[in-house]
């Protein structure tokens, strides 16, 4: 079973604490004590959204997670943030299950690359994400953030849910 980074998205978003979670994954736009009270699990804090990369250097977490836009050009957008935040955080992409995405993601050497899917593209998914454990040293995840759904036949070292998902989750 992949290890699991949770998403708070909220200030009313339980921050549970379990060894299957890894990490938590924060919405940048939420107050400052929604970080403190993760960084105390003693589990790496990961920030996400808008002002992602400089409220991780101002509040020195752990890194930050992007979701860059795939009309745009993927390392310009990720390049960017990777100067603000530095070599030395940790960076993750999600990205659409693509073959080409997954190459550019890759070459700017995140620390994961997160697929993003809907359920009826989870087939093609599959596939997608076992070329890439094959090709590929960097982690991979499935980011489970819009919906819940079975990823028994994916090999992932982790997986993104929402807290307010972490019970039916199964955990």
């Amino acid at each position: 079973m992949p290890k699991i980074i949770l998403k708070i998205n909220s200030t009313s978003d339980k921050i549970y604490v379990s060894d299957e979670i890894c990490c938590y994954l924060v919405d940048a736009s939420l107050p400052v004590k929604v970080l403190e009270n993760c960084k105390k699990t003693d589990q790496l804090v990961l920030l996400c959204g808008k002002n992602a990369a400089q409220m991780c250097k101002t509040y020195n977490m752990d890194g930050i997670v992007l979701e860059p836009n795939p009309q745009k050009p993927l390392k310009a957008q990720i390049k960017k943030d990777q100067e603000i935040i530095g070599s030395k955080k940790a960076l993750g992409i999600i990205i659409p299950p693509h073959r080409h995405e997954a190459m550019l993601a890759s070459e700017t050497e995140p620390s994961f690359v997160a697929f993003k899917f809907e359920r009826d593209q989870a087939q093609k998914a599959s596939e997608i994400i076992k070329w890439y454990n094959e090709l590929f040293l960097i982690q991979s995840a499935v980011d489970l953030s819009d919906e819940l759904q079975n990823i028994d036949n994916i090999e992932t070292d982790f997986v993104i849910i929402n807290s307010c998902d972490y019970k039916d989750f199964g955990c």
